[in-house]
């Protein structure tokens, strides 16, 4: 069948290896192992998952060859010891069943390493202060020669592992942050033995060393892949694209079979392999280059389209890549293949959509980054937008043993997901919501917020082509009261209306300029309907009124959104807030661009002040009152008030008694706001039992 995407999907060899098609699973790493690292039913249940929807290959996340020191947090897949054969086996087994090859990324934390997986102090090449990712990284102590010549037979045994196991192959991680690129850097090796930078040889010799055993242990027969960083931006010591390329073709002459090229970066670019993030909330000028190719060819494939003129094994790109340009990529030769990752995530079968024509129905990441949020905080990596990633064994869909009628009330992403996964039951769905559009409060949000990092319209607008399809009743555009339910007798609600603003209580005196974000919602709900976030957004640049100096009060997500929108527009923004902690709801990668040292709030003077008492709010400004009993009067134009919320169950309240079943999902559950993560897996958690 022929598709927008030929050589996407068209067949490739990879050394010994068939694929069918050029997607292929990222090594992306999701904390689904049991707790002692092996694999278990969850993580099985994953990746069986993945195959049966025709990827080209499969790579196992990243899988740690020493234990505890190979670990950047647990539960990492663990192959330092054979006990772990038998559950590895398992997993090589299920994936094949599916006729996809499956290798295994295998890596050492190194300088990654925390002290709070097992105590003691990480272990690198040199030992460097700063780390190479301060705020996340601790100081690492130099390895001994011994050391490192122990490191490279663990790593080595640790593949002989995955051949017993029946797996493909192996990816050797030597990218990012891991040991292995910390040995191919500059920036981050300083030895003066022969596994140091001073010559190319010395700089490779960890990695040539490593190939040729795994080679000599697991034959000619077994896949060894390596991932590569193919430039480290923003440090002059950073590897190069030239010296990435150079690294590759030894590496090839050692015997690899194909190069998975990714890249890393320092300061305005750490963490760049998730373009996303030097991107957020608005890129660096020393990051305009590399910010312009996002989503217009991807940002590390120029580096990509060098490493694989430099060698003659396949080569792979990565980072945040469209179907379109992953497609573009492979007809211009700048890669082989493409290893996808969030993207698996939001839609595991996705492939066979795109083989059978149906890339309407995929769902799109949203690019949130929610998932790596929730890896940083060391649980199970959960998609925001796809409530059954991970979720195999415990969240199915399956017919309901009673088809009923229920009534969906709210077209936010809550009563979306719900109206979607109930009528996908066999139930009888209608949705309906006051706003004659879909999307709730994710409209507004994408005007404030900006859809760089965010595609909240696309994923509102496939969950609009879902429903379509799915022959979903829509009544928009209707305010539901117990009447209107009464009339429509339907067997189940299932109530999303989303939280209710509540005005805090302040001391505003006369001719203060103040407004609510909830004010600012309602204002901006008709140019938001005719024009769209981004037009709307782009004309706020243009013309924003309210002043040059704006304090924000409150510094929950709403708080830090709207001052980081107002800072955009070139207002000087202070933040006060009565609670003790700001930064509540904020995503952990979103927080380290924003707060830490050196960035976005630092860069743009936002002030944030937390633990305050406002006294105040005068046409001279804000009054606030710290801990100690200090006063100040911070002098603006205007004042931005960040609405709290409560729950809204006064609707299920007047229905209690009238209808058989009442649920209520979403940020109408509780006063906290739980956002699109919540909304989705709420409407999941209760419409499976429906």
């Amino acid at each position: 069948m022929a598709t927008r995407y030929d050589a996407l999907l068209q067949p490739m060899e990879l050394g010994p290896l068939h694929l069918k098609n050029r997607i292929v699973k990222s090594g992306q790493w999701f904390l689904y192992a049991e707790p002692d690292g092996s694999c278990g039913d969850r993580i099985v249940a994953w990746y069986e998952g993945l195959a049966k929807h025709g990827p080209g290959m499969i790579t196992i996340e990243e899988s740690i060859v020493e234990y505890p020191w190979g670990a950047s947090q647990v539960p990492h897949v663990r192959l330092d010891d054979d006990q772990f054969i038998p559950g590895l086996t398992r997993l090589a087994a299920a994936v094949h069943a599916h006729g996809v090859p499956v290798v295994v990324q295998i890596t050492h934390a190194g300088p990654a390493y925390s002290s709070k997986v097992g105590g003691g102090q990480p272990k690198a090449p040199s030992s460097i202060n700063p780390p190479s990712e301060p705020g996340l990284f601790e100081i690492a102590r130099e390895m001994t020669h011994e050391e490192v010549l122990e490191v490279i037979e663990l790593w080595a045994q640790a593949a002989l592992r995955c051949h017993k196991a029946g797996f493909d192959g192996v990816e050797l991680h030597m990218a990012h942050y891991a040991l292995g690129n910390a040995f191919l850097s500059k920036r981050q090796n300083k030895r003066a033995d022969e596994f140091g930078t001073q010559t190319m040889e010395n700089r490779t010799r960890f990695g040539s060393m490593l190939i040729r055993r795994v080679r000599e242990l697991c034959g000619p027969a077994f896949v060894i892949g390596v991932r590569l960083s193919n430039k480290e931006w923003g440090d002059p010591d950073g590897t190069t694209n030239e010296e990435a390329c150079e690294i590759a073709r030894r590496f090839e002459a050692e015997g690899i079979d194909y190069v998975q090229s990714s890249s890393y970066g320092y300061n305005a670019f750490a963490l760049c392999a998730f373009p996303d993030l030097v991107i957020y909330p608005e890129p660096p000028p020393e990051a305009k280059e590399f910010a312009a190719r996002i989503d217009h060819g991807g940002a590390l494939v120029p580096e990509t389209g060098q490493v694989k003129r430099a060698v003659n094994v396949p080569v792979s790109a990565v980072g945040r890549l469209s179907f379109a340009e992953a497609d573009k990529a492979i007809r211009e030769g700048l890669c082989d293949f493409v290893a996808f990752g969030r993207q698996f995530m939001a839609d595991p079968e996705f492939p066979q959509k795109l083989i059978e024509g149906r890339e309407d129905e995929i769902r799109p990441c949203t690019r949130c980054l929610h998932c790596l949020h929730v890896m940083f905080t060391y649980q199970p990596v959960a998609c925001r937008c796809n409530p059954f990633a991970g979720n195999e064994l415990t969240r199915v869909i399956e017919p309901a043993a009673t088809p009923k009628k229920v009534m969906v009330v709210g077209a936010g992403p809550a009563g979306l997901e719900a109206a979607r996964i109930a009528s996908l039951r066999g139930h009888r769905v209608s949705i309906w919501d006051a706003d004659k559009e879909l999307g709730g409060a994710t409209r507004m949000a994408a005007f404030v917020k900006g859809e760089e990092n965010d595609h909240l319209t696309e994923y509102i607008a496939w969950f609009d082509r879902m429903l379509k399809k799915q022959g979903v009743e829509r009544h928009l555009g209707k305010e539901v009261t117990a009447a209107v339910v009464a009339a429509e007798k339907p067997d189940v609600v299932i109530l999303a209306p989303g939280a209710e603003a509540v005005e805090p209580a302040l001391p505003v005196t006369k001719g203060a300029h103040v407004q609510t974000t909830e004010e600012q919602r309602r204002q901006a709900a008709t140019a938001l309907s005719w024009f769209g976030s981004k037009l709307t957004s782009a004309a706020t640049k243009i013309f924003l009124p309210g002043g040059r100096r704006v304090v924000v009060v409150g510094s929950d997500l709403p708080g830090v959104e709207a001052a980081t929108f107002l800072a955009k527009r070139g207002k000087e923004v202070v933040v006060v807030d009565e609670a003790p902690a700001p930064f509540a709801g904020v995503d952990i990668q979103w927080l380290l661009k924003l707060a830490f040292p050196g960035g976005y709030f630092e860069r743009k003077g936002i002030r944030v002040q937390p633990g305050i008492t406002i006294t105040e709010i005068s046409a001279d400004g804000v009054t606030i009152q710290a801990p100690d009993g200090t006063r100040e009067t911070i002098p603006c134009d205007s004042v931005l008030v960040v609405n709290r919320h409560r729950k809204n169950d006064g609707l299920a309240k007047a229905l209690a008694g009238t209808v058989p079943e009442i649920h209520v999902i979403g940020d109408a559950m509780n006063d906290e706001l739980g956002y699109v993560a919540n909304a989705t897996h709420s409407a999941a958690e209760v419409t499976l039992r429906i």
